[in-house]
């Protein structure tokens, strides 16, 4: 491995430490909790919104400051390999996706077994000048499956403030 992808691995895996680990105050997005999901409360610094359903299907979102500046394609890439190589997920898909209020984003799914049954863990991102939003999902592998209509319907109504 030459010096400069060192370099580069350093920069992205450094990216998304930073991704992860800032936010900001105050919220810059709306978003209403999905039917048969309830919200979750005091989830700050780390998540501006969550919910739960009965049965373990968490929606998370965070509003990062774009800090540093890169666009989409740096993020998702910096996102998708971090958890590949650090958190251990497989990447099962990307799709692009857009909100009713036409925000354009990318939406990776990952999964891995736990305890001998499948996860999977949905993160969609979206990009602003301002901000960086990651929409997340997780569950096991059925009950996110017979959500999927109420994660979607998330996603499809995120919205700026």
């Amino acid at each position: 491995m030459t010096r400069n992808s060192l370099r580069m691995r350093y920069l992205v895996w450094l990216g998304a430490i930073v991704l992860v680990a800032t936010g900001c105050g105050g919220s810059a997005f709306f978003t209403a909790t999905p039917p048969g999901f309830v919200e979750l409360e005091d989830q700050e610094p780390d998540y501006q919104y969550r919910a739960t359903s009965a049965d373990g299907v968490v929606v998370a979102i965070r509003e990062i400051e774009h800090e540093p500046k890169g666009d989409k394609e740096f993020w998702v890439q910096a996102i998708r390999n971090r958890m590949r190589e650090r958190a251990g997920y497989a990447l099962l898909a990307t799709q692009p996706v857009k909100t009713k209020s036409g925000m354009e984003g990318t939406q990776l799914q990952f999964g891995h077994d736990e305890k001998g049954q499948s996860m999977l863990y949905t993160l969609t991102i979206f990009v602003t000048e301002d901000h960086i939003f990651l929409l997340e999902f997780g569950g096991t592998k059925e009950e996110m499956t017979r959500q999927a209509a109420h994660l979607a319907w998330v996603v499809e109504n995120f919205r700026m403030a």
